[in-house]
């Protein structure tokens, strides 16, 4: 008879396989971490069966917890080797190590949105191509904000598709000069604001307008009333104000209404 099927646990002793069970471990695992030594049960039963102490089980688990956080038998043998060592210190220690993990499988989660979101947006550069484009800066999420902002407004409309399609054919040097235009365009704005020229001025309205032409010309068709419901889209939302406004504070709000202001220019037909 396997010592498996022996006994259940008798007082405090738990039987191999009660052990295993409760140390989420197979009984084939306990087995072999008795023999190389890691995690040996105490005692043994009259009829020579492995009989594991709560200190055992308790140990048991300490090996599985260390063995979810990627660390080998061989690092495992020698932090439980250190006898000085004491539950409180292996507990501060798997949560160190659990919120490098976690960490880690963040940055892992940021790259992989990122890269989703830079397939939606039909930018078709390479992860080198980006970088030489973008650099290391905010400028590429704040691309991928915009194209996440119409893909939310829009679905699966006209201009999300065109959007999509024209960009998915342009190369490195597209993007170099789609991104140094239209962070002119946005200097421009915020030095205006500096100046204290009010979002409605003609100047601020024309500036309005060449950011609704950029978005025509490298995205999609953007008339006037599409660009105003892009604006007050923007405007609601906090991560996409936060973009502009990491550049000037207050910049999102003197762009939406200097974007408002140009819209109700061209309704009443002062531009075409």
């Amino acid at each position: 008879m396997d010592d498996v099927d022996a006994m259940d646990a008798m007082d405090d002793e738990y039987t191999v396989g009660s052990a295993a069970e409760l140390a989420g471990l197979s009984v084939r695992t306990l087995r072999y971490y008795d023999e190389i030594g890691l995690a040996r049960p105490s005692s043994r039963s009259a009829g020579g069966y492995r009989l594991y102490t709560a200190a055992d089980l308790a140990m048991l688990q300490r090996v599985a917890f260390y063995r979810e956080l990627g660390l080998d038998l061989g690092d495992i043998a020698s932090i439980l080797g250190d006898t000085e060592a004491t539950d409180e210190d292996h507990l501060r220690r798997q949560r160190e190590l659990t919120e490098q993990h976690i960490s880690r499988y963040r940055e892992m989660l940021a790259l992989i949105d990122k890269e989703l979101a830079a397939r939606a947006a039909g930018i078709a550069l390479t992860p080198a191509e980006r970088r030489a484009v973008f650099g290391e800066g905010r400028f590429l999420d704040r691309l991928l904000d915009h194209a996440e902002q119409t893909r939310q407004q829009w679905g699966d409309t006209p201009e999300h598709t065109e959007r999509q399609r024209r960009t998915a054919r342009y190369g490195e040097q597209d993007w170099q000069r789609l991104r140094t235009e239209l962070a002119a365009i946005n200097q421009s704005l915020a030095d205006a604001m500096a100046r204290g020229v009010p979002a409605t001025d003609p100047a601020a309205m024309e500036l309005a307008e060449q950011l609704r032409l950029h978005t025509d010309q490298w995205f999609h068709d953007c008339g006037h009333e599409a660009h105003r419901e892009l604006a007050e889209h923007y405007r609601a939302n906090r991560r996409s104000g936060r973009n502009y406004d990491e550049m000037v504070a207050g910049l999102s709000r003197y762009v939406h209404d200097a974007i408002v202001a140009n819209c109700a220019r061209a309704a009443a037909g002062a531009i075409g």
